[in-house]
């Protein structure tokens, strides 16, 4: 892993960093149990810097001077503090099994393990140098050159310790990169930071690192890694460990990494800077111990996992088998494609770069071969299409996504230059005018749908009254003869237009696969409803245009390119709305009062700030100092709502983004529930949750047996051994055997993208640092009829105006036909 701090410009931290070198004293390779740092890089040797760092010229150098300090090198101080960063460090941290290994090694075999590590550091810094070492010089820095480093590399062995113990082994160096670099002239400047902190670039360069030390320890000492599966999922994590290294090791030496993640966990923090916090907040001073101390206290931890010195050397020597180096790369490199293709549209070099590396890692590939990989596919592959320039960094697809996005569009097009299924109007006003109550923008979408071309898109704010319009869209249509089905991404929304609307409906995989086995048949006298239209991607949606196009049918999109993205690549509802035009709802009736669906409205334009204001004047937004304190405030609302308030607890929805939030709220709110005597004693266990009767459950895949659709809500009205007898919110009772069928957990709080589609009486919702974003916001902010309250805490989402900029962002997605370039 790589982590990189900026090393600021105070005396404090430029000292130390200049004695990095004393931040372990049992050294096992030196006699007074220090381990200075190595200069590193052509820079350094065009200083005259070369083998073991002095901590004054370090420090000078640090500070812009020249290794003796008489000569000022880059911008000058003011005061005691300099007005630029100093450097930055850059730590590179091997895998857990790598430092358990090494922690138990006889002398020999860990010095062999040490040196294929410091190799590997060394050709990270050299890709480190290729990358990013760049300087400027001229008027607004608009020359770019290259630049000779200046890097002192440092080599420790541990995490800090909990009190009283010895630290976890933990190999890793710090590469403290000066902001004072070399150019090719021989003059001094600062570097060019911004290509170090480009997206995605840190991670690529961890990625490297790990790629060539999977390599070194495979062809030369003939260990073998693997990357490890991550829990619940087939899906491989980013990162090797070492073949034969007990897991539960791996657990027992990683005290420091627990005690972070607990910190985390009672924080509702994640994510990169999360942690780098959380490892402050959970540091204790250092403990000095000796080497053979550390020796001791290690070997004794790994005794009772059977695992010590001859388990080690045994690692050593396997015969390993690869396929040709070639061979090995391209599977690498096809399967970075792959795993990019399979999120978005486009990708960047650096995402690129990254996804080869971490794809590298137990194939024998190191750096080397990864880096000229990547330029020959992306140069040379037929397969890859350049697109603009995101800024300063180069982005591509595929041929395969653009000749997708094309055959979309041309069958939209198509489509709609045709009128096939075309109702008189004069029909479609007689449906219209036997209901009063419908808006001039309703009436208008569903004689845009009954009367229009063969495709029609509609665009629908949240909470606008699209159920009502489809439903009387599809009376006119049948009343003519056509055959209406809906389809929809989640079973959810799909049952959803079933029960509301009156169209026979199945999730969008169901319906394709039913189409694709002949189960079902599409005519030209069939009108498809896509609800949700702007949660699905390129792929499915030509797909359904591909089949609507051969059957000539008429397809209907509904939905709102606003809400929630599509989890697969591509933006087709948007694109396809922008060429043919859109029938646009735009007035919100969800919400009862003027505020409230002014509020929507701003939400989805991106503007957070008035909205949270006004929440805050009216009591509705609490912004507590810790994450705990925001989970306390929201449980005890929803206890007064449900309880002094005597509120329908099925008409109150709690909200989060992520899973292990949604998790904790359920089981506070049920507590709550139990101490009330709302819930029955027995209960049944299902997924680690204990399920009482009087539960709110929620079903979390289709059942046909059951007759259940994933996102299915209910009541448990029995409860005896392992069966549970469900009431749904349909009113239909169902008994389920939770040994056969056990998909079902607690719906007192579900995730935000479970939530889109539902309507409820009141919300709370709990915003994370991570899972927040202008779309997720706008789902969460419209869900009710009623009160929306909004939960943060300022250590992890920062005071209003912050919070306020989080709920603002973008993450829309995008069609790799808008970044094509211009012919000329």
């Amino acid at each position: 892993m790589l982590s990189i701090k900026p090393v600021g410009g105070s005396a404090t931290e430029v000292s130390y960093y200049a004695h990095l070198g004393n931040a372990e004293n049992h050294d096992y390779y030196s006699e007074n149990g220090v381990r200075p740092g190595v200069w590193w890089g052509a820079g350094s040797r065009a200083l005259g810097l070369t083998g073991e760092v002095d901590p004054a010229e370090l420090k000078n150098i640090l500070e812009g001077l020249s290794p003796d300090g008489t000569k000022q090198l880059v911008q000058k101080r003011k005061g005691e503090k300099i007005q630029r960063r100093a450097g930055f460090d850059l730590t590179w941290s091997l895998p857990k099994s790598f430092s358990c290994a090494w922690s138990l090694a006889d002398e020999q075999d860990r010095k062999e393990v040490d040196r294929v590590a410091a190799l590997a550091v060394d050709r990270a810094l050299e890709a480190f140098s290729q990358l990013c070492g760049v300087t400027r010089r001229g008027k607004d820095g608009r020359i770019a050159e290259n630049a000779q480093l200046v890097v002192a590399l440092f080599s420790h062995d541990t995490t800090r310790g909990l009190p009283g113990e010895a630290p976890d082994p933990q190999r890793h160096f710090h590469a403290v990169v000066a902001n004072l670099v070399i150019r090719e002239d021989g003059t001094t400047g600062a570097l060019d930071a911004r290509v170090l902190f480009q997206r995605r670039m840190k991670m690529a360069l961890g990625a490297l690192f790990r790629s060539e030390l999977s390599m070194l320890l495979e062809t030369e000492l003939g260990i073998k890694t693997y990357r490890p599966q991550r829990e619940r999922s087939e899906e491989l994590v980013s990162w090797f460990e070492i073949e034969g290294v007990p897991q539960e090791l791996l657990a027992a030496m990683s005290k420091r990494r627990q005690a972070i993640e607990k910190w985390l966990r009672q924080h509702g923090l994640s994510g990169a800077k999360a942690a780098e916090k959380a490892a402050l907040n959970t540091r204790n001073d250092k403990e000095l111990f000796t080497w053979p101390e550390l020796q001791s206290a290690w070997k004794q931890q790994s005794v009772e996992f059977g695992f010590g010195q001859q388990q080690v050397a045994e690692l050593f020597g396997k015969e390993l088998q690869r396929d040709k180096p070639y061979q090995e790369l391209a599977r690498a490199t096809d399967s970075a494609l792959a795993t990019l293709m399979g999120r978005k549209a486009r990708f960047t070099e650096n995402e690129f770069l990254e996804q080869t590396a971490i794809a590298a890692q137990s194939r024998g590939i190191g750096i080397g071969a990864v880096l000229g990989g990547v330029v020959k596919t992306l140069e040379h592959s037929p397969e890859i299409v350049e697109l603009v320039a995101d800024g300063f960094v180069r982005t591509f697809t595929t041929r395969a996504m653009l000749e997708v996005e094309q055959r979309l569009i041309g069958a939209a097009t198509r489509l709609h230059n045709k009128s096939t299924h075309a109702v008189a109007p004069s029909m479609v006003q007689e449906v219209i005018s036997r209901h009063e109550t419908l808006r001039p923008e309703q009436a208008q979408a569903v004689r845009d749908i009954a009367t229009g071309s063969d495709i029609v898109a509609i665009t629908g704010v949240a909470g606008s009254g699209k159920t009502t319009m489809l439903k009387l869209a599809r009376i006119a249509l049948e009343q003519n003869g056509y055959s209406v089905i809906g389809t929809s991404l989640a079973s959810k929304a799909a049952k959803g237009l079933e029960t509301e609307a009156g169209i026979a409906s199945l999730h969008i995989h169901k319906l394709l696969y039913e189409i694709e086995n002949g189960n079902l048949t599409l005519t030209a006298n069939t009108v498809l409803v896509v609800d949700e239209a702007g949660m699905i991607g390129t792929v499915q949606l030509e797909k359904l245009l591909r089949q609507v196009e051969a059957a000539r049918a008429k397809i209907v999109l509904v939905g709102d390119h606003k809400q929630l993205q599509a989890i697969d690549p591509g933006a087709p509802f948007r694109l396809i709305g922008e060429q043919i035009g859109t029938t646009e709802l735009m007035q919100v009736v969800r919400q009862r009062e003027a505020w409230a669906r002014e509020a929507v409205l701003q939400l989805r334009d991106g503007n957070a700030q008035e909205v949270l204001e006004e929440l805050d004047r009216r009591g509705q937004l609490h912004i507590g100092s810790e994450r705990e304190d925001a989970l306390e405030r929201l449980v005890a609302d929803w206890c007064d709502e449900a309880f002094a308030y005597e509120a329908k607890v099925k008409d109150l929805l709690v909200l989060a983004g992520r899973n292990r939030d949604v998790r904790e709220l359920n089981r506070r709110i049920q507590h709550e529930m139990k101490s009330r005597g709302q819930l029955g004693e027995y209960a049944v266990e299902v997924d680690g949750l204990d399920i009482h009767l009087g539960d709110r459950v929620l079903v979390t895949k289709n059942s046909k047996l059951h007759h259940l659709r994933n996102g299915t809500l209910g009541e448990v009205v029995g409860v005896e051994h392992r069966t549970v007898w469900l009431r749904t919110d349909e009113g239909m009772e169902i008994e389920i055997n939770t040994s056969e069928f056990s998909h079902l957990t607690l719906s007192y709080a579900m995730s935000i993208h479970k939530s889109q589609g539902t309507t409820c009486e009141a919300a709370f919702l709990l915003v994370d640092p991570v899972m927040v974003d202008r779309e997720l916001s706008y789902v969460a902010g419209s869900r009710a009829r009623g009160n929306t309250w909004v939960y943060a805490d300022r250590a992890s989402t920062g005071a209003l105006e912050q919070l306020a900029v989080r709920m603002s962002q973008s993450r829309q997605q995008e069609m790799a036909l808008e970044y094509l370039p211009e012919v000329v």
